[in-house]
């Protein structure tokens, strides 16, 4: 008795990949040639390739390979512009030179390239500090 099975035949596809294989042939039915695969597909077939492997997903979802490992890389990889909040320094403050009137110039820059020049010449740094705030809120 040969208890072999042959290597050739395909597997039943799991129910995850059944399911959104249905939802990519309902899009490909009713889609206007040229049109994108939407976001929300794309999202459930990188989730599916996690779990299945690449091969299997792109097979089962009938997808090109490699834009799908660019789509789960995509997926993994963190991105830019999403920072946590920012860091707080503290630096010692700085003597004034005797006989200092307190002029002179504060620049402060963000990680992004935003930048913020004040001119300590007839404003106090309590006036500036609102100023520096709405500064340091604003996303670069």
């Amino acid at each position: 008795m040969n208890t072999k099975t042959s290597t050739s035949e395909p597997r039943a596809a799991p129910a995850g990949l059944r399911l959104i294989a249905q939802r990519f042939a309902a899009w490909r039915a009713t889609r206007q040639r040229g049109q994108r695969i939407p976001a929300e597909l794309w999202r459930a077939a990188a989730d599916l390739a996690q779990v299945h492997g690449l091969n299997p997903t792109a097979a089962a979802l009938k997808l090109n390979y490699d834009h799908l490992e660019r789509r789960l890389l995509a997926d993994r990889a963190p991105r830019r512009g999403r920072r946590g909040p920012p860091v707080f320094v503290e630096l010692p403050p700085v003597a004034l030179p005797p006989g200092g009137d307190g002029r002179g110039t504060v620049e402060l820059v963000q990680a992004g390239g935003a930048r913020l020049v004040l001119r300590l010449a007839d404003a106090g740094l309590r006036d500036l500090l609102p100023v520096v705030k709405l500064f340091l809120r604003r996303r670069a």
